[in-house]
């Protein structure tokens, strides 16, 4: 219970510090909505007629307003920066003093700014789908609750990755370039595209990768929902954001080990 105190004056913190600097929150809708607005006119180009691949143009329009409002609630996900800041620094050696576990503290020290990016942009993003698209017609009331989990999931998965990259900072002088490859594969598949999309030899080694689940699964909830979809695609989450929560505190256990024997 102590433990749940203390990170919840984290996250509480975290949100108030989001609300006073809000302006960096809303200087990104004008850049939300032209992405939305080139890249839907770009699939209207796409779709001449009929659907593409099961999607029918709504669906993919409200598909990419669903990735990039999850890539766009991430934005204020700092903690890469602020792990690497304090290796390079030394100050981690000052960090590891505190009566809270060190990762959990990154992590709770962004809940906030996630949050009110989830429920700002998520605004935006339903302002946008019903101005350019109208009503999805396959979405479910039923859905929402799955739908919250698997965002919540979703943003779990991505939050803890930048974490584990952040660590890497240990190893690797500069690890900004394992970040662009993260960013990039995250992008190819789910965020720009549905994984249905890519070629058919590329498809079953996406859903067994877990960065698929960041974007595309909560996304596939959205637009084509059906019950059984919600369990496969929620099941397989819960196993990637177990595997990456477990594989980032083994990382931060062995940072620490080598913390310790190099002298701090």
């Amino acid at each position: 219970m102590n433990a749940i105190k203390k990170y919840s004056v984290i996250i509480k913190i975290s949100f108030a510090n989001a609300i006073v600097y809000r302006i960096n929150t809303f200087s990104r809708f004008a850049f939300y909505t032209l992405f939305i607005y080139v890249f839907m006119n770009l699939w209207k180009a796409i779709y001449n007629e009929g659907s593409v691949n099961g999607y029918t143009y709504a669906q993919i329009v409200w598909y990419l307003i669903m990735t990039e409002l999850i890539v766009f609630s991430s934005q204020g996900n700092n903690i890469m920066n602020r792990i690497n800041e304090d290796v390079k620094s030394g100050a981690v050696a000052y960090q590891l003093g505190r009566p809270v576990h060190y990762v959990m503290l990154q992590i709770a020290g962004t809940l906030g700014q996630l949050a009110l990016n989830l429920v700002s942009f998520g605004a935006l993003a339903i302002v946008l789908g019903f101005a350019f698209v109208g009503p999805l017609s396959t979405f479910k009331l039923a859905g929402i609750l799955p739908l919250a989990v698997s965002v919540i999931l979703g943003l779990t998965i991505g939050s803890f990755f930048m974490a584990l990259i952040g660590l890497s900072a240990f190893i690797f002088e500069d690890n900004f370039a394992l970040f662009l490859i993260y960013q990039k594969i995250c992008f190819i598949l789910g965020v720009f595209l549905p994984v249905e999309f890519l070629p058919s030899w590329l498809q079953p080694v996406a859903k067994s990768l877990p960065f698929s689940y960041i974007t595309w699964a909560p996304a596939k909830i959205f637009v084509n929902y059906s019950p059984e979809l919600c369990f496969e695609l929620i099941l397989r989450q819960l196993f990637w954001a177990a595997v990456i929560i477990t594989l980032t505190l083994l990382c931060y256990r062995a940072a620490v080990k080598r913390l310790n024997i190099n002298g701090g």
